[in-house]
């Protein structure tokens, strides 16, 4: 690094009141080309621009194409204090930038750029165990799958992503549901640590007693606050489980919602046990297909908590023998369609046959009317059940923004994923998308079973998020953001992903 060049280049964006007006009297005046030849001049072998082979490698590592966009370069930090060197540059020249984790939000400009810089997460990917054993430090380069792989020889598990291909910061900085969210809550409920470049470039580290008020804000209020540079997690003990997939045929389709309502009332009955029951329609093959992950933390599979679905007659069925969650993880990444175009929308409901039947009626029906013809359509929409003992486990670890009402619980928080492989077809999905989700909440209110909080990992453009967090939590999300990052840094030159600033 040159830190004569470096001197001269970076200001102290948080020193005083003047220079966020000089970030305000920058902009606009090509202030990313400068920005990026400070990069160049002092990270010189990590930056990146378009006719590079690494600037097609980093702009291309998402999971969907949606997100391929064109940067004016990319920066790749290899350690935290590089990452606070280019927040420095990038804030001091008021450019504008994103920041990549794992790349698996479809939502285009969220965790990419035209025209503004990329800092991709890759090279931070450290993962520790601690030496007694009871956290993992892991960087926000990782994916879920590599960090389950990690801890299977200790025995050990921490709460991530259900999907191995989903990255780490994403999740866990908007909540992140996990397999285990009925016994120890949201994933983000069981970071311990948060090391955090702010948007002076200041580094700290936020937990329950050092920076509180912004490790409360982590659990789930977004890329707001900061660069997650380490995540530390507990560990758990789980080195076996059952876990599989079962595939219902649509004959089957009463019972198969029968079992699904049944468990979204009841599930708390059994905390180790969770599902994730899903249509899933393909309209190249006209078929229409229920499916659902079963998983129990155990060894015992015959569990009378999921007996509800392994009791139907299954066109395929996975479920049934041990396994790792590692094991089981890496299996799905060929079941998550790589390389097509995606779009998320969330509604979330009470859990209830009612509003099961709602949901479901009105997204086959709309899907068969309206978009059955569009070339590789796949569309599904995933039943999260949420009990009261998900809940619970947040309230007892200190409380997080989303700040769920318990007296409601249980709930649906459900996720509707289209994927098409022609971007043509990009604008009548994502209309249709809207659409379909609009007419289901409408229908939901009707019906006085509409629930507010909506989760982020799987919003899509333009659904309010934090509206439906807990009564008081968006003020205190967006004191919380003035305190530590004064001048907008994270708001406006980092646009992507949902501003508490803007709620």
């Amino acid at each position: 690094m040159k830190l004569s060049l470096l001197a001269c280049l970076v200001p102290l964006v948080v020193a005083s009141a003047k220079p966020g007006a000089e970030i305000q009297q920058r902009r606009g005046a090509n202030t990313t080309t400068l920005a990026c030849n400070a990069l160049k001049q002092a990270f010189s072998s990590q930056v990146f621009v378009l006719g590079d082979a690494n600037y097609t490698t980093q702009n291309e590592a998402y999971w969907t194409p949606t997100d391929y966009l064109t940067p004016e370069c990319v920066f790749t930090p290899n350690a935290t204090l590089e990452v606070s060197t280019a927040i420095r540059i990038i804030a001091g020249l008021g450019a504008t930038f994103a920041v990549r984790g794992g790349g698996h939000m479809p939502i285009p400009g969220y965790a990419n750029t035209n025209g503004g810089i990329l800092i991709g997460l890759t090279n931070l990917n450290e993962i520790t165990l601690s030496s007694d054993e009871s956290y993992v430090s892991v960087g926000p380069g990782q994916r879920w799958e590599d960090v389950y792989s990690y801890l299977e020889p200790y025995g050990l598990v921490a709460l991530g992503g259900r999907v191995g291909i989903v990255g780490v910061p994403g999740l866990l900085l908007g909540g992140g549901i996990s397999f285990y969210s009925n016994q120890y809550g949201f994933a983000a409920d069981n970071v311990v640590a948060y090391e955090v470049v702010l948007a002076g470039g200041q580094i700290v580290t936020a937990t329950a007693t050092q920076h509180s008020d912004l490790y409360w804000a982590l659990k789930g209020g977004g890329n707001s606050f900061g660069i997650v540079t380490r995540f530390d997690l507990s560990t758990y003990v789980s080195p076996t489980v059952c876990a599989g997939i079962i595939e219902i045929p649509s004959t089957e389709k009463d019972a198969f919602l029968n079992a699904v309502a049944s468990f979204g009332e009841y599930g708390s009955a059994d905390a180790k046990a969770a599902v994730i029951p899903s249509i899933f329609m393909l309209g190249s093959l006209n078929i229409t297909v229920y499916t659902s992950a079963l998983f129990y933390d155990g060894t015992e599979c015959a569990q009378p908590a999921l007996a509800n679905f392994t009791v139907l007659p299954a066109i395929e069925n996975s479920y049934g023998n041990t396994t790792t969650l590692a094991t089981y993880v890496k299996g799905t990444d060929a079941l998550i369609g790589d390389g097509t175009r995606q779009v998320f929308r969330v509604v979330a409901s009470y859990a209830n046959a009612e509003a099961l039947q709602i949901v479901h009626d009105t997204f086959v029906e709309m899907v068969t009317a309206d978009i059955w013809n569009v070339t590789g359509l796949q569309a599904s929409v995933a039943f999260q059940p949420v009990t009261k003992n998900f809940i619970q486990q947040g309230i007892n670890k200190g409380g997080n923004p989303q700040g769920v009402d318990i007296s409601e619980a249980p709930y649906f928080w459900m996720v509707e994923n289209f994927s098409w492989t022609d971007p043509a077809d990009d604008n009548r999905i994502n209309a249709f998308a809207q659409q379909v989700t609009d007419v289901i909440e409408q229908k939901l209110t009707a019906a006085g079973q509409v629930a507010e909080y909506r989760y982020m990992n799987d919003a899509g453009l333009g659904q309010k998020i934090f509206q439906g967090y807990g009564d008081g939590n968006v003020v205190k999300l967006q004191s919380i953001r003035a305190k530590y990052d004064p001048f907008n840094v994270y708001t406006d030159l980092m646009p992507g992903g949902w501003k508490v600033a803007n709620a």
